[in-house]
């Protein structure tokens, strides 16, 4: 319950694109950016911004886009607004830059909602980048168009870029898509991949969207860092645009949908502890403040053969939660839940 990867199989029509490549094409470099046809398909996502083939680095997974993003936009003492609690990559990129991390609360008190005036608050001259991601990793939770508003607002005039991670905003559990910052604040830098949405993973094939200063510089790192992102995956990568596709990828959202409803329900029945609701990617937070730090609640669980990850990894604000992951089938939920009765009842007694 700790992996943050889909189990479930790569859509057929992937892989079956995939197989004709490797079949039937030659498959040396591809320009540095990426197929230009990709990039093309990438930028089409977002009509709102009007941008170009150009505006497009198609990259070795999400990761290395937001690497490259904040490699080029933070220098040394550079301030960066991030989430507490976020995703581990973030500080770890900014202090490699030589950029100060600093951190805008999404309080457990509130579910782990963004809290405007602190991020507000937050904001000095010496901010250089903010990063948001909606759905979060860790807690499932979404921005609204409230929350993306007034986020763009405290931004306005400040000249501050936002890398907006959207990795799991196809992976959502509400009436519609989660809105991305890009239609608020036009400083932003987009971040996303088919890495989740597509259980893809390993085939390393993610993105990075900019105003073509910022490419141009990014796109020099990219090109010392991996060349290009690997060719059988860009050519597959194209049938990801297809109606067979976005059936697929709405199975999988279903799927996942489903899943945390049983776990939630299992969770709510038989554990004297309470999880947040997620309204994507596949994580909820699990309320374990009166069992003990939440690194050493982890550890023991593990004597009980159900891996967690502690809050505390993604920051102070998780610290008492653990993050339990539905990356699993209806029957191993069940039986993780059960362990999880088992293991903490033990380090109650």
């Amino acid at each position: 319950m700790g992996l943050g990867e889909p189990d479930l199989p790569t859509p057929e029509v992937m892989r079956q694109a995939a197989i004709r490549v490797i079949a039937e094409e030659q498959n040396g470099y591809t320009l540095q950016a990426g197929l230009p046809a990709l990039r093309e398909r990438v930028a089409g996502d977002y009509p709102h911004l009007k941008l170009a083939t150009d505006d497009v680095i198609i990259t070795a997974g999400s990761q290395e886009g937001l690497y490259l993003a904040l490699m080029t936009l933070v220098g040394e003492g550079d301030e960066v607004l991030m989430p507490d609690p976020g995703f581990v990559a973030y500080p770890t990129i900014v202090r490699m830059a030589g950029g100060q991390p600093v951190y805008y609360r999404l309080p457990a008190a509130n579910d782990f909602c963004f809290d405007a005036d602190d991020f507000r608050n937050r904001i000095s001259p010496r901010t250089k980048v903010v990063v948001c991601i909606s759905p979060s990793n860790p807690t499932g939770r979404s921005l609204s168009k409230a929350d993306l508003q007034a986020m763009a607002d405290a931004l306005r005039d400040t000249g501050v870029y936002v890398v907006s991670d959207e990795i799991y905003r196809d992976l959502y559990y509400t009436g519609e898509r989660p809105e991305s910052i890009s239609s608020f604040y036009e400083r932003t830098i987009l971040i996303s991949g088919l890495s989740k949405s597509m259980s893809m993973t390993g085939w390393r094939l993610g993105w990075m969207c900019a105003e073509q200063a910022i490419i141009q510089s990014a796109l020099v790192l990219h090109g010392y860092v991996t060349t290009c992102a690997a060719t059988i995956s860009q050519k597959a990568a194209l049938a990801a645009w297809t109606p067979e596709a976005e059936n697929a990828r709405a199975e999988i959202r279903r799927t996942f949908h489903k899943r945390r409803d049983h776990l939630l329900a299992l969770i709510s029945k038989e554990l004297p502890v309470r999880a947040v609701v997620p309204d994507g990617a596949f994580y909820t937070m699990v309320d374990i403040r009166g069992y003990g730090p939440s690194l050493e609640v982890a550890e023991k669980l593990l004597d009980y053969g159900v891996v967690t990850i502690p809050g505390s990894a993604f920051g102070s604000e998780s610290e008492g939660f653990l993050r339990v992951s539905f990356c699993a089938d209806e029957g191993k939920l069940t039986e993780g839940v059960r362990r999880l009765k088992v293991g903490l009842a033990q380090i109650s007694g």
